[in-house]
């Protein structure tokens, strides 16, 4: 975008075309009329110095040209005052016995006034219609309304109706553009280069508590409780800080700002800017945190203490009861479903810590905590990394917890005996890693929602699960811009690939 505005501001403007074009018809103008000047005045001077009255009529002439050309606004008065100077040299000549015919100086101006203003109408109009066609080429905004076309044959009157309807055209557009601000759901303003506002719609009247138009936004930033702008702190618009802040009335705020800029150039004509008012967002985010700390440690407290009650009667009755067994097993699955309802929310919260990372640490850290799990069903665990040392930019805790959910899956889904490959490479900025079983399978019909929330599929009966694990590990997937896919062949076995953005050196 910026090489375009760049190739823009080289190219010349239709000004600039327009200046050349009038240059154009002045030079040609020139160089017919000096020469017809330079022939009459040889032809009317009868005695005398005929080539002396010659150049005097072409100079004269001359003169007029360059002052309709330099002055075009005092054409009319250069006109009268050359044939009114011609007429008066030739007078004042002919008092001292030495005549000078000044027809041809006063024809010359004359004409000279008369096919300039013509010539100069036309290239004017033609750019008026040059410019009237691209406006009225570029995509309408809004339905506009009909008008009647000018069907007459007189060019100068069809231009001034088009222009008309450009300028009613531009009234309407700036009247859409004011009330679209207006009505906007965030407080939004605009301000020109040096910061002084020329607009805010009502949220930011509302947010701000009063006008705004004619105001420095440094200054009511400042009133608001920006950071840095407290005690009157000096700061350019154009390099302040974008942050979030909690203003005055403790409402969390976070400012952001857009350059407008010229169709022709680099150089902001001004800036829009806009505070987002966050503060049921962050209300939320403080619920979700509350309920977090909640479910991981006093609700987990609860389903501990029972654990441990059931130990202590199954060591007093002196031994295993059926009862026994079934209160420990829903138990179990409680505290199961709480750990996988916390770190589901966990993975789709915001709260990432991206850091660069080895994916292959990752890995071995997963089959660490596999194994365990692995060798007590008697299923074989390989993996082969290509690339040792490429990085990725992870959160680590979550993306490991993502990835043994999915090891975890494999083994509970396999039958004894069963191998599970773990394969990582890499390939066109990508980072792929596979995890492959020998398990049930899953369905075609099944896999569009195969990372639904609580979602149970015929190939898991028998085995224990809440349905929140693929869940979680897609939005990890998601937030670390990677990709996942699912391949299942029902009776054979799964493969799951995720892919993920290689740090560059």
């Amino acid at each position: 975008m910026s090489n375009q505005r760049r190739r823009e501001s080289r190219e010349p403007t239709q000004v600039q075309r327009l200046f050349r074009q009038l240059v154009r018809e002045w030079l040609w103008i020139s160089l017919l009329l000096l020469p017809l000047t330079a022939l009459l005045s040889l032809s009317s001077q009868s005695t005398g110095d005929r080539s002396g009255a010659a150049l005097m009529s072409v100079c004269l002439v001359g003169c007029a040209l360059g002052l309709l050309l330099l002055r075009p606004r005092l054409a009319l008065w250069t006109t009268v005052g050359g044939m009114s100077l011609a007429l008066l040299i030739s007078a004042v000549l002919g008092a001292q016995g030495w005549w000078w015919s000044p027809m041809a100086s006063v024809l010359g101006i004359m004409f000279g006034y008369l096919i300039w203003n013509w010539r100069r109408l036309s290239v004017v109009l033609a750019y008026f219609g040059w410019e009237l066609a691209r406006l009225d080429a570029e995509p309408k905004v809004f339905p506009e309304r009909r008008r009647a076309s000018y069907t007459g044959s007189d060019r100068l009157q069809g231009q001034i109706m088009a222009l008309e309807q450009a300028m009613s055209r531009t009234r309407d557009t700036r009247r859409f553009i004011a009330d679209g601000l207006e009505y906007l759901p965030v407080a939004t303003m605009i301000s020109d280069p040096q910061g002084n506002l020329l607009l805010g719609n009502r949220k930011a009247r509302e947010l701000f508590g009063h006008g705004l138009a004619g105001g420095d936004v440094l200054e009511h930033l400042g009133q608001l409780g920006y950071p840095g702008l407290e005690h009157g702190a000096h700061h350019r618009l154009s390099t302040l800080p974008l942050v979030e802040f909690r203003d005055i009335r403790e409402r969390s705020l976070r400012l952001e700002r857009a350059a407008l800029l010229p169709v022709d150039g680099d150089a902001p004509i001004g800036w829009l800017l806009s505070l987002t008012d966050l503060s049921a967002e962050r209300e939320a985010e403080e619920q979700r945190s509350v309920m977090l700390r909640f479910l991981s440690h006093d609700l987990r407290a609860p389903h501990s203490a029972i654990l441990a009650l059931l130990d202590v009667q199954r060591y007093q009755a002196g031994g295993d009861h059926p009862l026994f067994d079934q209160i420990e097993r829903q138990v179990r699955r409680a505290l199961e479903l709480t750990e996988g309802f916390v770190q589901l929310a966990k993975a789709e919260s915001e709260a990432y810590q991206f850091q660069p990372t080895l994916f292959a640490m990752l890995v071995l850290d997963v089959l660490d905590q596999a194994l365990p799990i692995a060798q007590a069903k008697r299923v074989q665990l390989v993996h082969e990394i290509e690339d040792e040392e490429a990085m990725v930019r992870a959160d680590q805790s979550l993306l490991t917890r993502a990835l043994f959910n999915l090891l975890e899956n494999a083994i509970k889904y396999s039958p004894s005996d069963a191998c599970i490959s773990l394969q990582v490479h890499c390939a066109s900025g990508w980072l792929v890693c596979a995890v492959a079983d020998q398990g049930k399978g899953i369905s075609a019909e099944e896999l569009p929602e195969l990372f639904s929330q609580y979602r149970r599929f015929s190939s898991a009966q028998g085995v224990d699960g809440i349905g929140l694990g693929l869940s979680m590990v897609k939005a990890v997937v998601d937030h670390h811009e990677g990709k996942i896919e699912c391949h299942s062949v029902v009776g054979k076995g799964t493969t799951f690939s995720l892919r993920f953005p290689l740090l560059e050196d």
